[in-house]
């Protein structure tokens, strides 16, 4: 809070930025994802000398936000063409880039293959072939990894849950599956195993279930290398880690992580793996959602029996969250963020979208005036990334905030850039047929 008694994100007056930037707006304070990647590098190193913190680009991808994570020392996950491109364009590495997928179409791999990056993640027994062809075809041998489901339910919201045995995610221990791709794998001249990867679900707020993950991962390692010579050079355990949506939660630190998944990595997983295994994690939402605001203005007020119904200039195409997870969010008021010296009512703030797009429900707020601008907290992951268009609304611009400065890391969206694939003579043509010309 500032001295006019406004809230500051980065050392920047809220208002002044809705001010500036218009509304909705994006708002990302740098320094804190700075500092989150730092302690990711550092908590994980104090624990193991080799070890690979690669940003898990899906929780929220920009070229800015590349360069940020490749300055920091972070490796890149990304899950498709489009991620791996926008990585390469913004310089990252294809040495320092992992690429996911649970369905890779044969274009995805020979982007990957051709772009060099540093593994391909298996997660079918069909892509096996199919990497090993593209590989062959350019004289090249590829690294790849293997994702197994270790069938570990981790007891949240199934959307998501991606390790329990009813994911489509990984190859089953239970099945075999994974020990024959290991093994077919280990057949092709033209690819390499470097090592084995899990992921559990999102969201995660304790570290028991990627401790137990760890421990069942080591049993696999010995089966499998009790029949071959072959040893793990990398097992990462994947992202998930949670982060603190409604305020009061309390998910691992960095630190936390570190320490109590390489106690059990030490033990019972690395004794069976290369002499220098490194161990890899892949956080994205807890490195960049609680250094995230939305800013809205407040439109329309109305009134439901003593509840006030606020719409503002957002909704559901900029943050899908509260309507596919029900997400909770902290929302507070820019002007008064201590709510000092007003009368409190129960408020819902919806969207502007022609569905009954409810953002936040129960929020203590004064009665707002149209034109108010409201700050949604903890909105840096999986809003920008997930923006829709429905109802053609235009996607909002990002702002980075630090040391008291905001620069425009992405413009807001124009109508113009909505319409570039489409056909304009067949609608005209079409239009003439008709007669509506």
């Amino acid at each position: 809070m500032n001295d006019q008694g406004h809230l500051e994100i980065g050392g920047c007056d809220v208002l002044d930025l809705a001010e500036t930037y218009g509304t909705p707006v994006y708002v990302i304070d740098e320094s804190a994802v700075r500092d989150r990647c730092r302690s990711y590098v550092r908590a994980f190193r104090s624990e193991w000398a080799r070890v690979d913190i690669a940003y898990a680009s899906k929780a929220f991808l920009v070229g800015e936000m590349v360069r940020l994570a490749t300055e920091e020392g972070l490796s890149l996950d990304v899950v498709s063409a489009g991620e791996l491109r926008l990585a390469l364009w913004a310089g990252a590495s294809p040495s320092k880039i992992t690429f996911h997928g649970n369905y890779k179409t044969r274009e995805d791999i020979e982007l990957a293959v051709d772009s060099r990056v540093r593994s391909l993640v298996i997660d079918c027994l069909d892509e096996i072939g199919l990497i090993d062809r593209h590989a062959r075809e350019g004289g090249q041998v590829q690294a790849v990894d293997i994702r197994l489901n270790l069938g570990i339910d981790i007891h949240t919201d199934p959307k998501y849950t991606t390790g329990s045995l009813e994911s489509k995610f990984g190859l089953q221990i239970r099945t075999g599956d994974a020990a024959a791709a290991v093994a077919e794998v280990l057949g092709r001249a033209n690819l390499r195993l470097r090592g084995l990867h899990f992921h559990l679900g999102a969201q995660v707020l304790d570290t028991k279930f990627h401790r137990r993950a760890l421990t069942e991962l080591g049993e696999f390692i010995r089966a499998v290398t009790a029949v071959s010579s072959w040893k793990p050079e990398s097992i990462t355990a994947g992202g998930g880690m949670g982060v603190n949506y409604d305020g009061v939660s309390s998910p691992p630190s960095p630190e936390e992580w570190a320490r109590d998944l390489l106690s059990v990595f030490g033990d019972q997983v690395a004794p069976y793996c290369a002499p220098n295994v490194v161990f890899g994690v892949e956080p994205g939402r807890s490195v960049i959602a609680e250094a995230g605001v939305t800013l809205y203005t407040v439109g329309p007020t109305k009134r439901s029996g003593t509840r006030r119904l606020v719409a503002v200039d957002g909704g559901l195409s900029d943050n899908p969250r509260p309507i596919m997870y029900q997400s909770v969010h902290n929302v507070v008021l820019p002007s008064n963020p201590e709510l000092k010296d007003v009368e409190l009512h129960e408020v819902t703030i919806f969207g502007r979208h022609c569905e009954t797009d409810k953002l936040f429900d129960g929020v203590r707020l004064p009665d707002l005036p149209p034109g108010e601008v409201l700050a949604v907290q903890c909105t840096g992951a999986y809003t920008h990334s997930m923006f829709n268009q429905h109802n053609r609304f235009d996607k909002p611009p990002v702002v980075f905030v630090s040391d008291g400065r905001s620069r425009l890391v992405v413009r807001r969206e124009r109508f113009s850039d909505t319409i570039l694939t489409e056909m304009p003579s067949a609608a005209a043509g079409s239009s003439d047929r008709h007669g509506e010309k």
